[in-house]
């Protein structure tokens, strides 16, 4: 099961809407514009969403990603979404073009969305959009828990992501790169190989706060070894780059080739736990506020069109109650 099966053949589900033969070519993606733009003069909402995807489905396979962008940016849709699969789909290509744009919290965001309305039978989907929510949380800096690798239809398929995540959860960098070099045509075809190429900066930092934990004082010349690094040249410039980065508390002998760590600082003397609990926060009004424009109401149309039934039912039945009168017709009689 693919990303995003749209059954191009078919007629759509409007049973009006036509898809190019071939969506993922270069000239069916001029038509898709003009196709779109058709749909937003009829106000066809259905439609626009499953055209939308159709258009962000060409713009990431031929990685556009800045022209999908503008296309999000500028082709609105009408929220809540009229059909929960197209806003699936819509989620997921959102979350992977600001993954592409480095846009880490908000795909990330986008792809928990992606994975709330997704249907429970869409097991290739899930699969794909968990991949690279997998990714994403390690970009940010987080580790996804080791329960969204043991889910039964999904451990075979996310087990190089676990192995992953084990890498850069321990720092360390040899693993991680024969592990990437091992999976790389699986990581090309879930279109999270470069992604996973960004990581390593991030297996580097977890190494070197777990060494930095470890030791009170230690040479530049180990630091390489045990990060697995070229020359102690690179280590160097990388752990000065992680002391003004604030990842760890230390400071550089330089004539000695030391690295001098501090003192461990306690983390609830400062603000980490005020932010922590701030995104989540944000995040669950954030799903509260979602939940709410998910909700339908009946407009003020809909009560006028009903309105209008219950008159021309009346007037129908007084209509058939003076045909009869007409004919002569007495139900008193029988007939």
């Amino acid at each position: 099961v693919t990303v995003s099966v749209l059954y191009w053949k078919s007629t759509g589900m409007t049973g009006k809407l036509k898809l190019p033969a071939d969506p993922l070519s270069a000239d069916a993606r001029a038509e898709l514009m003009g196709l779109f733009r058709s749909l937003s003069l009829r106000h066809d909402e259905l439609g626009m969403e499953i055209v939308l995807n159709a258009l962000l489905r060409n713009l990431t396979h031929h990685k556009m990603f800045d022209h999908a962008e503008a296309v999000i940016a500028n082709c609105v849709v009408k929220q809540p979404f009229r059909s929960t699969n197209q806003a699936a789909r819509f989620f997921y290509y959102d979350g992977l073009v600001k993954a592409m744009r480095l846009d880490y919290s908000g795909a990330h965001a986008s792809l928990l969305q992606a994975l709330r309305k997704a249907p429970e039978r869409a097991t290739g989907f899930r699969i794909a959009a968990t991949k690279l929510d997998v990714v994403v949380q390690l970009l940010i800096g987080e580790i996804p828990p080791r329960s969204e690798f043991l889910q039964a239809s999904m451990k075979d398929a996310l087990q190089p992501y676990l192995v992953l995540t084990t890498c850069v959860r321990f720092g360390n960098l040899g693993r991680f790169q024969s592990t990437a070099s091992k999976h790389q045509s699986q990581f090309e075809h879930d279109h999270t190989l470069s992604l996973i190429m960004r990581v390593r900066q991030n297996v580097i930092k977890m190494g070197l706060r777990r060494i930095c934990q470890a030791y009170t004082r230690i040479s530049l010349a180990d630091v390489c070894v045990k990060l697995a690094l070229d020359n102690p040249e690179d280590a160097e410039y990388i752990v000065a780059k992680a002391i003004h980065d604030g990842v760890v508390e230390a400071r550089i002998d330089h004539e000695k080739g030391h690295i001098v760590t501090s003192e461990t600082v306690d983390v609830y003397s400062t603000t980490e736990p005020l932010h922590a609990f701030q995104r989540r926060i944000a995040f669950c009004n954030a799903a509260h506020d979602e939940a709410r424009r998910a909700m339908r109401y009946t407009s003020e149309m809909d009560d006028d069109e009903a309105r209008l039934k219950e008159l021309e039912r009346k007037r129908e039945a007084l209509d058939r109650a003076a045909e009869d009168e007409d004919a002569g017709i007495d139900f008193a009689d029988g007939l």
